[in-house]
């Protein structure tokens, strides 16, 4: 299904990252209102804080595994 702004994925992505900057980027919070694991939730954090040590590029990737 395709909504005017976009897929109901990326509407979901764009939610959590938005809660994510309001809240301070807690990987905690993030996983106990969006129902994601732990990993997707710091995956969350590291768009906010990134890791310089990290190989992975979190940004501009589909960021959602569960």
């Amino acid at each position: 299904m395709t909504f005017p702004h976009g897929t109901a994925q990326q509407l979901r992505e764009d939610r959590i990252l938005e809660e994510a900057a309001v809240t301070g980027a807690d990987p905690q919070h993030l996983c106990a209102v969006f129902n994601i694991t732990p990993e997707t939730g710091l995956r969350y954090t590291r768009f906010f804080h990134p890791d310089p040590t990290d190989s992975d590029d979190v940004s501009g990737c589909n960021m959602e595994t569960s």
